[in-house]
C-alpha cells in the first residue's frame, strides 16, 4: 500500500506502492549507515520510496523532495494531515514485520528513543521493548542547545568567513538546536545529541529507535557517544519509515 496526497491530506492507499510501502512483501529494510566505529544496522518497519521525477520539478506539487509525507502529517508540520483510519491502515501489517526484524536480529538490554518533541519516537520504542521483552530508557540522548551549537563553532577550524557565513544562522536560534539549520557540508562538527551518562542502563546490547532514517548521521552519533563509554557494546537502530 502507498499514499495519496490529495491537497494537505494524507491518504494510505492499498492499490499501490507509491511513495512508501507499508505491505509485507519488500519489508522490513535493513540499511547499514557508515560511521567511523564501522556500520551502523539500522531496521526499518516501512519502506519509503522516492517522489516522481515529475513531480520534484512542480513547484507546487506536495511531493516535492523525498520527505516522509506521512510523518509529517502526524507532527502537523507544512500543513499536512491525515486521518484516524489512514494510520489504522498504516498499522495492519506492523506487527507481523516487526516480528521479522526480532527474527533477524540481536537480543537487546535496553530501546533507546531519538530525542524528540513528538510522541511517535516514543510510542514505536514502546511497541519494540513489548517485541524484544526489555525495557525502554528515555532520556538518555539530548538534542544539543543553539547555545551548544554556538560554542562548536567557535571552537571549530573552519575558516573566518565561513564561522561567520554560519553564525548569522545561528544567532537567531532559541531551544532545540537542528540540523537543518547548517548547510550539509558543515554538519560534522555539530553533533546533533548529546549523551546524558547517569541515565546510561545497565547492559550491553542496545537498540536505538527513531521515527524516520533520514542521512543516519543522528542515530550514528549515538552509537559513537555509547560506545565512547561503553567500548565493546553492541548497538543498532530501528526506525518506522526507511532512509529513501
Amino acid at each position: 500500500m502507498g499514499l495519496n496526497i490529495n491537497n494537505d491530506l494524507i491518504d494510505v492507499d492499498h492499490g499501490h506502492n507509491r511513495l512508501l510501502n507499508t505491505g509485507l512483501q519488500g519489508n522490513p529494510v535493513v540499511q547499514y549507515i557508515p560511521g567511523k566505529n564501522g556500520d551502523l544496522t539500522v531496521y526499518s518497519v516501512f519502506r519509503r520510496h522516492k517522489a516522481p521525477n515529475s513531480a520534484k520539478r512542480d513547484r507546487n506539487s506536495r511531493l516535492r523532495g523525498d520527505n516522509c509525507h506521512l510523518l509529517y502529517a502526524l507532527k502537523g508540520r507544512d500543513g499536512l494531515r491525515t486521518s484516524f483510519g489512514a494510520i489504522r491502515r498504516l498499522m495492519w501489517h506492523f506487527d507481523e514485520i516487526v516480528e521479522q526484524i526480532v527474527d533477524q536480529s540481536n537480543v537487546y538490554d535496553a530501546i533507546l528513543p531519538m530525542p524528540s518533541g513528538h510522541l511517535i519516537s516514543r510510542i514505536f520504542a514502546e511497541r519494540l521493548a513489548r517485541r524484544y521483552g526489555c525495557s525502554v530508557h528515555e532520556g538518555v540522548f539530548m538534542k544539543i542547545s543553539w547555545e551548544r551549537a554556538r560554542e562548536l563553532l567557535a571552537a571549530s577550524p573552519l575558516s573566518s568567513p565561513e564561522k561567520r557565513s554560519i553564525a548569522g544562522r545561528l544567532d537567531s536560534g532559541s531551544g532545540d538546536f537542528s540540523l537543518k539549520d547548517v548547510p550539509p557540508r558543515y554538519r560534522e562538527h555539530f553533533p546533533p545529541i548529546t549523551l546524558q551518562k547517569e541515565g546510561m542502563p545497565d547492559g550491553a546490547r542496545f537498540l536505538l529507535a527513531d521515527d524516520l532514517l533520514a542521512t543516519g548521521k543522528t542515530l550514528v552519533t549515538a552509537r559513537d557517544e555509547i560506545l565512547s563509554v561503553i567500548p565493546g557494546a553492541v548497538v543498532d537502530a530501528s526506525c518506522l519509515f526507511s532512509q529513501v
